[in-house]
């Protein structure tokens, strides 16, 4: 049991004792001090610091009714318990109304009811400093923060936000009250924004990581980071929700920056991979090409040659053509002239062909809506390069025996299917691992969507294969 401290203001000598009697039995560990009068209680209490006060509403002097005004006016947050020998209502009302905790009559068994009603003021005392405790530690991490805390009610308006809301849109969070929050949405997502958090917060479902554009009061944008959870009262009903936004602008920038380096990294990949294609195809090949009909009707006009030579210089015939060869394998590996010559269709088609039977695995490729479409060079070259990545992926990992790949014009996007009867994967492990092992592939597969503005999704579990979706738009 902790320590209490009581102060008992009252004219009767006798009810005093008999009221500490009580309470001293009730709380072994309290301490009652005794005043006649509440001008000499108010001269004390700064040196007592009670935890309760019990005030008579007559006695000498002041009061009770003014001793409570007198504690308010010396902002004197004590919990004061008012008694009286008369049951008046209207003492009663203002009592409370002027902040007293309860009120007691003194009938017959006051004196047994006075230690409880003490027990149930200390213990409302404590619940309101533990409160006040929570609010401070809640306004000290509110105010200290560099995120925007926010609540909004069942309407999706402002009631609270913290002060950094100024920094991050230019206005004080008494402006903000009463406001929508998408009233600061950029008018380009606004809309869309607005229905789908709108929709989140109808199903009382949280939002999590959700970014969004906004403009500052100077017009300017940022990028915040809205996550929110709903709250309810006892009975379970909505009332809002309260969450944090985050300013992500530098972040998104520098993440942006970062992507179109990627992308112009794989642009300068592919246009050098062109050139040498092109090099390889048009110079070296071709001068192999011209060198080995030289040596193929070197001794036309020497009929009397003996056999040995010819023999020598068909062998070397023979292995110029290998080296031919080769480099026309590895110049369509860098860019397959049929790209420009066939479209894409015909391309893959050749390609899957070609793949299935040294690496014996069945690859069955299925073409829809793109007979009499030519799609721009760029879109062409990356859809190449995706199915390319992912059979090579799918050899090196998968063990699997059978691949579909599905290549569909879907107005107005062009999308790519890669499906594996293969072991599959944990897909968050793997992209882990695939970080710390730095390995690119599926990476790689990401940002050569995104250099057409698509979107590339892998969905894949262990022992069902793995399927890859890759979406870009059309373009002619």
């Amino acid at each position: 049991m902790e320590p209490l401290k009581v102060v008992i203001i009252d004219d009767e000598e006798a009810h005093f004792h008999l009221m500490k009697r009580a309470i001293e039995k009730a709380f072994p560990l309290a301490s009652v001090y005794y005043f006649e009068e509440a001008d000499a209680c108010l001269e004390s209490l700064d040196e007592i610091t009670p935890d309760v006060i019990i005030t008579d509403y007559l006695m000498p002097g002041i009061n009770g009714i003014k001793f409570l005004e007198a504690l308010n006016q010396g902002k004197k947050d004590i919990p004061v318990i008012m008694i009286t020998g008369q049951g008046n209502e209207n003492i009663a009302v203002q009592a409370m109304k002027l902040g007293a905790w309860d009120y007691l009559v003194k009938t017959t068994d006051f004196f047994t009811l006075i230690p409880s009603v003490i027990q149930k003021v200390v213990h409302k005392r404590k619940l309101k400093d533990s409160l006040r405790k929570s609010e401070r530690r809640f306004r000290d991490l509110a105010e200290s923060t560099s995120d925007w805390i926010w609540e909004v009610d069942l309407e999706a308006r402002y009631v609270y936000s913290n002060p950094v809301v100024e920094s991050l849109l230019g206005y004080r969070p008494d402006q903000m009250l009463g406001k929508y929050f998408y009233d600061f949405f950029s008018e380009k997502e606004r809309d869309a924004l607005a229905l789908s958090c709108l929709e989140t917060m109808v199903k009382g479902k949280p939002i999590s990581s959700l970014d969004a554009r906004c403009v500052h009061k100077d017009g300017h944008e940022i990028i915040l980071e809205i996550s929110g959870v709903p709250f309810s009262d006892n009975a379970g009903n909505l009332l809002g929700y309260r969450g944090i936004n985050r300013d992500i602008t530098t972040r998104m920038r520098c993440e942006e920056h970062i992507r179109n380096l990627s992308q112009q990294l794989i642009k300068a990949q592919e246009s050098e991979r062109q050139r040498l294609s092109r090099d390889l195809h048009d110079n070296l090949a071709q001068d192999l090409s011209t060198l080995k009909i030289s040596l193929d009707t070197l001794f036309d006009d020497q009929p009397d040659t003996p056999s040995e030579k010819r023999q020598r210089v068909s062998e070397v015939s023979k292995m110029i053509q290998r080296a031919i060869m080769d480099i026309r394998d590895l110049a369509y590996d860098l860019r397959p002239a049929s790209l420009d010559q066939l479209g894409l269709v015909e391309t893959v088609l050749h390609y899957c062909q070609d793949f299935s039977e040294p690496n014996a695995l069945k690859v069955d490729f299925f073409s829809i809506g793109l007979d009499n479409i030519r799609l721009d060079s760029d879109t062409e070259i990356t859809l190449y390069r995706l199915i390319q990545e992912g059979l090579n992926n799918i050899r090196k990992h998968a063990d699997a025996s059978h691949v579909t790949v599905r290549l569909s014009a879907s107005f107005p996007h062009i999308i790519l299917r890669i499906e594996d009867n293969g072991k599959g994967f944990d897909l968050e492990k793997r992209s882990d691992a695939a970080f710390q092992e730095k390995r690119m592939g599926l990476r790689t597969m990401a940002e050569r969507a995104a250099l057409l503005n698509g979107k590339l999704k892998i969905e894949s579990r262990s022992g069902q294969g793995t399927k890859i979706v890759v979406e870009v738009p059309y373009k002619e």
